[in-house]
């Protein structure tokens, strides 16, 4: 494979031979134009063309006394120079030069360059590398008759090439010829944040672009501030000119970050690790889910917002920010909030209860054995703590939290807050447990109803039962299975096993907030009852319609008093059934506009006789998958590999840690 500076030897020797190293005149009406049709004709690239400009064109007025631009066109003959510049680059595109890494050669010649400026013809050379050959004087002076300098200071040049200090050494006087300068140009972006300047290298002795003429160049073009002062040195420095210079740079605005609670307590209690021992039994003493606080405690402290840092455009154009938002601290019964409302404390001692973004602390009542016909039934506008169980057909109702060191049987128990059931929940499918505000955590949940507001975490399997939960349904311990009943959550299910061997039906259903599902079986039931009585009332109504028709039109009284009454009815049951179909149709439509999210996974295996409903799509399970994850995308559901629950809490993260024997 030929090397590039191969390729441009090639090129470079085509050219002369087709050409005779002979020059062409061209007529065109820009520079441009010359080169291309110069390129087109010589059948290079326009890059290895030079060219002279003898005489300007003029555009004229209206096209009248319109004159050619005259141009000199040459092609380039690469000098020694130009070959070890091609040399490096070889070495970069062939892949000894890796991005970030300086792989320097071992041997490599010297170089040099030569730069125009107002102050001289100014030489820089570079020494060798080990053994690589030194710049010879001649090869300088060459280039200088090149460039068309032919009066220069030999000896200065001798010098700078046996010293090779890589320092700009000046080696003749410069003699302006603005035909041959170097020119710029400076684009400022649309929204005044940064200006890039474009270089047109010079020709022979034309003078390069130097610092003071980009900064005039920005001045002139409104830029007075976020001036690059060393990337432009660097980049004047390198003489590399294919590519433009970002000179200038303004800064941009940055907001205020908004203010925000930095709670000092437990109070999302929605992502749980479970500790287990070697059998792999989870220890709910360990749990530690109910936060317990003494008065004058600190319970949380608001960050104050930040003030925006306005920004600023090259042009000197002030850009606003927006300062944060401010926020308060929602305090309930139990804390006191600070003069400055900076901070919240426990008034009293207690338990802590968040719920509707509001913390409070509420008074502990502890039963010291089992709620039963000892205790009554218990209602309690605090917490409630159950250090035995609750047995049949009694109540716990709660305004905070509910923890049972024990069993809940075929009960009942609504919280506000959490609910916690140590040694978990057999309901002889009868036993109700919901929490309005929070979640529901439990040993084992079997022949029972659960609703939560948030997720219910059961550790060692839910059988036969329904359990709605707003967000997340984690079954994840070593025995863990959901099998049997109906599993309905808003986000996700997440399960060790679904189904049983025994192709149990299971019905789980996500992707839409089980209330909303609950209120359209509500609506279902009433709309298909006023359904059926319409039917009743129209078919006795056209009934008796028919009789008052053959009577003549008149019927006993009686009768007439029941036509109109039943007439009455079918028009405001009519009315009624059009409100609920109308309800119906808003909740379909609010549930087609719904976001995909919702996914059931199962750790190990999903057995046949799982059905699984995500949004309005249904999948019926009838091989054994393992290991997966099933998710709606594009209108469908897909298997993928499975998805581990989130389980991290950030900085209100449970510090108990799951210990799982594979």
């Amino acid at each position: 494979m030929p090397s590039l500076k191969d390729l441009f030897m090639e090129i470079d020797s085509a050219i002369s031979e087709e050409n005779g190293d002979n020059s062409l005149e061209v007529y065109a009406d820009s520079v441009k134009q010359a080169l291309e049709l110069a390129a087109k004709e010589l059948n290079v690239d326009i890059s290895a063309l030079d060219y002279e400009i003898v005489e300007k064109g003029t555009k004229g007025f209206f096209g009248i006394g319109r004159l050619p631009y005259r141009v000199i066109v040459t092609p380039i003959k690469l000098s020694t120079v130009e070959m070890t510049e091609l040399d490096e680059l070889d070495s970069k595109f062939s892949g000894s030069h890796i991005p970030g890494i300086s792989l320097q050669k071992e041997d490599s010649d010297g170089i040099y360059k030569i730069r125009v400026t107002k102050n001289g013809v100014m030489l820089k050379v570079i020494p060798p590398r080990g053994n690589g050959a030194k710049v010879a004087p001649e090869s300088v002076e060459n280039k200088l008759y090149e460039m068309r300098i032919s009066k220069f200071d030999k000896s200065a040049i001798a010098k700078a090439v046996k010293n090779a200090r890589s320092e700009w050494i000046k080696v003749g006087d410069w003699v302006p010829n603005p035909n041959y300068d170097g020119t710029l140009r400076v684009e400022v972006t649309d929204d005044e944040m940064k200006a890039y300047v474009y270089f047109n290298p010079p020709r022979f002795n034309g003078r390069h672009m130097d610092y003071d003429d980009v900064i005039e160049a920005l001045r002139n073009a409104g830029v007075v501030t976020g001036i690059k002062e060393k990337e432009i040195n660097d980049y004047l420095e390198e003489m590399d000119y294919r590519r433009p210079l970002l000179a200038a740079e303004g800064q941009y605005p940055r907001n205020g970050r908004d203010a925000y609670i930095e709670y000092k307590v437990r109070v999302d209690k929605s992502k749980v690790q479970f500790e287990e021992d070697d059998s792999g039994k989870v220890d709910f003493r360990n749990l530690e889910l109910l936060e317990n606080v003494v008065a004058g405690q600190l319970l949380a402290v608001k960050v104050p917002a930040e003030e925006g840092i306005p920004g600023r455009t090259i042009t000197n154009r002030v850009i606003p920010a927006k300062s944060g938002k401010d926020i308060s601290i929602k305090y309930g019964k139990g804390t006191i909030l600070s003069e400055d409302g900076t901070e919240l404390t426990a008034e009293i001692n207690g338990q802590v209860v968040f719920k509707l973004g509001r913390i409070s602390v509420e008074p502990v009542y502890v039963v010291g054995g089992d709620v039963s016909l000892e205790t009554g039934n218990i209602v309690f506008l605090g917490s409630v703590i159950v250090q035995g169980s609750v047995l049949d057909n009694f109540e716990v109702k709660a305004a905070g939290n509910v923890e049972v060191k024990g069993t809940v049987q075929k009960a009942n128990i609504e919280a506000e807050g959490d609910i916690i059931v140590h040694q978990g929940i057999s309901g002889k499918e009868e036993a109700r447990v919901e929490s309005t505000g929070g979640s529901i955590f439990a040993k084992f949940v079997q022949n029972s109803n659960l609703i939560a507001e948030k997720n219910v975490v059961v550790p060692e399997g839910i059988l036969h039962s329904n359990v709605d939960a707003g967000e997340k349904i984690y079954s994840i311990g070593r025995r863990a299975k959901i099998a049997g009943g109906v599993i309905r959550a808003g986000d996700e299910v997440n399960a060790r096993f679904l189904g049983a061997e025994g192709a149990t039906r299971t019905i789980i259903r996500v992707g839409i907030n089980p209330k909303i599902l609950q209120q359209m079986d509500d609506l279902q039931k009433i709309k298909d009852e006023l359904e059926n009585e319409l039917t009743k009332l129209r078919l006795d109504i056209k009934t008796l319609t028919t009789q008052k028709r053959n009577a003549g039109g008149k019927l006993a009284d009686e009768k007439e008093k029941l036509l109109t009454e039943m007439t009455e009815r079918e028009a405001k049951q009519s009315e009624r059934f059009d409100e609920v179909n109308s309800e119906l149709e808003e909740l379909n439509s609010y549930i087609s506009m719904l976001e995909h999210k919702g996914k059931v996974c199962a750790e190990r295996i999903a057995y046949p006789g799982v059905e699984i409903y995500i949004k309005d799509k249904d999948f019926k399970i009838r091989d054994n998958y393992t290991h997966v994850t099933f998710k709606l995308e594009g209108g469908e559901i897909h298997i993928s590999d499975y998805e581990p629950p989130d389980l991290s809490e950030g900085t209100q993260k449970i510090t108990t840690l799951v210990r799982r024997r594979r």
